[in-house]
Order: structure tokens, then C-alpha cells, then sequence
């Protein structure tokens, strides 16, 4: 793709600037059609396992396309998870379910898609964040600044006042609804890309991120268990 991969810009404090709001706004969506497609509309239900911001292609158009299916898997009509022997993806987008069960499905794609919303709104890496931070995740930090009405803070500071603040809040209230801890209460790509079609339409209000590590000490899990999170993995054996 001419402009290559969607981390080039995100994540660069010179080339973020070319991403205004709209533009995010459009990426957002983009990526939510794409999944739908896989998800609903193609003959088998695909799960891609690994979506982030690198494996997110920009065409001249700056048309967002979902790349690298290496680690994809193709659920039968009549299958709505599986489990893997051994995983392969990237923690920080990865769901809790296929981290500590090896199950993914569909919904653990809606997951990764939660995370990577988060990303282009706040312009942080999921992976940024280490123990030692007030706020020890990207979720956590989004988490506790939406639930205090303060969702204003943790824009891109590059896009300055232009951008769209009921945009801004529909995207994150999405973003925290795909990353709920239990697999059911994440929306398909078909209710979301719905919640961005209808602006009029209500969301549901997310429950609090119980498995994410936030600022207070006590809803913090144990060190061990945040750490392994964090980090990259291209192939481990969950047991």
C-alpha cells in the first residue's frame, strides 16, 4: 500500500500530525467494515488473531486495509470458537480468553478491534504503559478518564481542538464495550459498525474492566500477571 502500515503514522510524533480527527474517524470505521466482512459476510466466519495498528495497510487514499492473515483461522458455519494448542499473536491486543485458555473466536478479533480504536484515539501504544505508570495499561488509562468525564485529556495531543468531542466519546465507549471481559458482553462488528452508522442510535454503558489493572493499587492483578500482557510473543505454548 502507498502509505504503508496505519503504526507509521499513529505512533510518530511527526507523521501523527497528517492524521486528523476525520481522518481516524474514517480509519476507525474502515477497519470495522473490514472485520464485519470477516466476521459475517464472508463464506467462513475469519478470525485474524492478530489485528494491530502494523497489520493495518493505508492505500493512497488513506483507505485502511486489514493485512497479514498468516495466523488467521476460518470457523465453520456451525463453530463459534476454537481453541489453539499453542498461541501466536501479539499481548496487549490479545483477548483474555486466548491469553490464559488458548479460545478465541470472533469475539476475540472485537477485542483486539477495542484496543486498536483506543490506540488511534489517545495516539499511545497499547504496550507504552509499564507497571510501574499510574496507569499500568493503555485500557486502564482510557478506562479511568472516561469513567471520570475527563476523556478530553487523553486525546492525541497533535489534533490540538479539532476534532469532533461526540466522535471522540462514541468511539471510545465503543472501544471499552469490545473489550469487556466476557467474550458475550463484547457487541459483533455488525451492532458496531451499526453504533457508528446511527448516531442517534444509544449505547450500552461498558462494565468496569475487571481483568485490566487501572490506577488504584487494589484493582491492580498480580505483577506477574500484567507483565505477561505486556509482551510480544510470535509463538508460545499456553500451557
Amino acid at each position: 500500500m502507498p502509505n504503508g502500515s496505519l503504526d507509521r503514522f499513529l505512533f510518530d510524533s511527526t507523521e501523527s500530525s497528517r492524521l486528523s480527527w476525520e481522518l481516524r474517524y474514517k480509519i476507525i470505521q474502515g477497519i470495522a467494515r473490514g472485520l464485519q466482512y470477516l466476521h459475517e459476510e464472508s463464506r467462513y466466519t475469519i478470525v485474524h488473531r492478530d489485528l494491530k495498528a502494523s497489520n493495518i495497510l493505508l492505500d493512497a487514499n488513506m483507505n485502511p486495509k486489514i493485512s497479514d492473515f498468516g495466523i488467521s483461522k476460518l470457523l465453520g458455519n456451525d463453530l463459534t470458537h476454537a481453541s489453539a494448542s499453542r498461541i501466536a499473536g501479539t499481548f496487549g491486543y490479545m483477548a483474555p480468553e486466548y491469553v490464559f485458555q488458548g479460545q478465541f473466536s470472533y469475539k476475540s478479533d472485537v477485542f483486539s478491534f477495542g484496543i486498536l480504536i483506543l490506540e488511534i484515539v489517545t495516539g499511545r501504544k497499547s504496550s507504552s504503559f509499564s507497571y510501574s505508570d499510574i496507569y499500568a495499561n493503555l485500557a486502564g488509562y482510557v478506562w479511568e478518564h472516561w469513567a471520570a468525564g475527563e476523556v478530553n485529556e487523553i486525546i492525541e495531543p497533535s489534533l490540538g481542538a479539532e476534532y469532533q468531542m461526540t466522535e471522540v466519546l462514541r468511539c471510545v465507549q465503543i472501544g471499552l464495550l469490545c473489550i469487556q471481559e466476557v467474550p458475550a458482553n463484547r457487541p459483533t462488528m455488525s451492532s458496531i459498525v451499526l453504533m457508528f452508522d446511527d448516531v442517534s442510535m444509544s449505547l450500552n454503558v461498558p462494565s468496569h474492566l475487571a481483568f485490566l489493572p487501572v490506577a488504584s493499587e487494589v484493582d491492580r492483578p498480580p505483577k506477574d500477571q500484567h507483565s505477561l500482557m505486556e509482551l510480544t510473543i510470535t509463538d508460545m505454548d499456553p500451557r
